[in-house]
Order: C-alpha cells, then structure tokens, then sequence
C-alpha cells in the first residue's frame, strides 16, 4: 500500500511540476542538445560523399537509359517550374502586382505592373491570457516569379508570476509556381533559427497558396517547418483577409509547433504594401 501511495505522489509530483514549466520552457528544452556519436556522423558523412560522386558520375552509355533519364528530368522540370504546355500562356509571363491591386499578380497586357514589391505584415497570436505573441513578416517580390521572405515569432507565456519568452527567425526563397489573378500558390527552402538558450539553426521548408474568391476577399493559407535536433519545428496559417488597396486586414488561425509543446492561436493583423 505504501508503495502504491508513493508512486501516485510520484506521479502527481511530476505531472503538476510539468503543467508548471509551461509549453514554452518545454519546447525550449526539447529542442536543445540530443547526444549523436562521431562514428554514424561520419559514416553518414561518407555515404553522402560517396553518393555524390556517384551521382556526379552518371554516364550509363546507354542511349535508352539516357532518354528514359531526360525525359524523367524534363517532367520534373515541367511540374516543379514549368511545363512546355504554359510557355505559351498568359501565366508564364505574369507580372507582379502593384500594391493597390486586388491579387499578387496580373497579366502582361496591362501596363499596371510592378517591377518589385514589398508586403509587410504583423499579427497577434493569441492561445490564451496567459500565452500569447507576436508574428511579424516581411516579403520582398522580385524576378516576377520569386520572393524572399523574412519572419520573427516572439511568443510570451506567464506560469505562476513569472515569464517565459521563445523566439523563433524564419527566412525563406520562394518560387510561386502558380501565378494567376485569381490564385497564387508558391514553395520554397530557407533556414529557421531558435533564439533564446536554444540557439540553433535547422533547414527549413515551406509552401503556401492565396486564393482570390471574390473583391475584396482572399483566403490564404501557409505552412514553413524544420528539424532542430530531430524535433519538429514549424508555424502554419490559414487566414481570412479583407483587401483595401494598399492594406489587408487578416484574421484567421495559427498553429505552432516547437518540439514537444504545440500551440494553437486564434489570430489578427494587417498588411502594408509598397
């Protein structure tokens, strides 16, 4: 019985000391030093060496193999940037938007275009009164195709008196695949950095679309994620916005994911082009 007791208070004693540390004090230990040993890392190392030099070294000499090889990468090409179907199409040549219009971009028939553009947007995230934040991005549009985008998440959370910050930096290279009036939709691979007493990079991952519905409505939707010391890390959005030229107001719902803890916020915020 007195086994039985003690191993209940154990338990209790742990649950109630985890409630206590709060999801961000979590994450942030999740997301610090795991231990990897020497040896994998380098055996990885020379197979990933190795793996490169065969690769490098692809020449199969025969001309059945080299089609079957072409045409491979010609339907990768075609789907990942662009197929010969929509060389002739209005898509292929679409400009970026300027900043008052209603969609990302419009069609070369129109000398309404900008050569490059600027979106900066912030919203509040909000999970509940004790654990909230700021999302704040910036996207610069260029090339008609691409973008470089820019975030920092600062989110706050208070356990018993006392507060707990995590921070997270996001940049990305997009490429929008889709460039219509009506619909956008892009990926792209960057690199996230977890501040803090983490301090550590990962690779990092994303992909997003807005759809146009009707003015001055559009919905979008977005997700960015990574690994930092084999835990998951990512932010994803869907969001309702309200055009108004050169603004966009946007209310919607956020998720977050930070190693063991995850976050879900009801969301609200602007957007300002230039």
């Amino acid at each position: 019985m007195k086994t039985f007791t003690t191993l209940i208070l154990i338990l209790g004693m742990s649950l109630f000391s985890y409630a206590q540390n709060g999801k961000l004090k979590e994450a942030k230990e999740s997301l610090k030093d795991n231990t990897t040993t020497t040896t994998s890392s380098s055996s990885s190392s020379s197979r990933t060496s190795s793996s490169r030099r065969s690769t490098s070294s692809f020449d199969s000499g025969n001309p059945l193999l080299d089609l079957s090889f072409l045409i491979a990468f010609n339907l990768t090409y075609g789907i990942v940037v662009e197929s010969v179907f929509e060389l002739n199409s209005r898509m292929h040549s679409a400009q970026i938007s300027t900043p008052d219009q209603y969609g990302n971009f419009v069609y070369n028939d129109t000398n309404d275009f900008a050569l490059a553009r600027l979106d900066i947007s912030n919203t509040i995230v909000i999970e509940d009164k004790n654990l909230y934040g700021n999302n704040l991005n910036l996207n610069f549009r260029f090339a008609k195709r691409f973008d470089l985008e820019a975030g920092y998440l600062q989110l706050i959370e208070k356990v018993n008196g006392q507060t707990e910050g995590f921070s997270l930096v996001t940049s990305m290279v997009n490429y929008h695949r889709v460039r219509t009036q009506r619909f956008d939709l892009w990926f792209g691979l960057g690199a996230m950095y977890v501040a803090n007493d983490v301090k550590k990079f990962g690779f990092a991952y994303g992909a997003g679309a807005e759809l146009f519905i009707v003015k001055p409505i559009s919905i979008l939707a977005s997700y960015k994620g990574s690994s930092i010391n084999s835990q998951e890390v990512s932010k994803s959005k869907i969001l309702l916005n309200y055009h108004l030229k050169k603004y966009r107001i946007s209310s919607g719902y956020e998720h977050f994911s930070l190693g063991v803890s995850n976050i879900e916020a009801f969301s609200l915020g602007f957007r300002f082009s230039f």
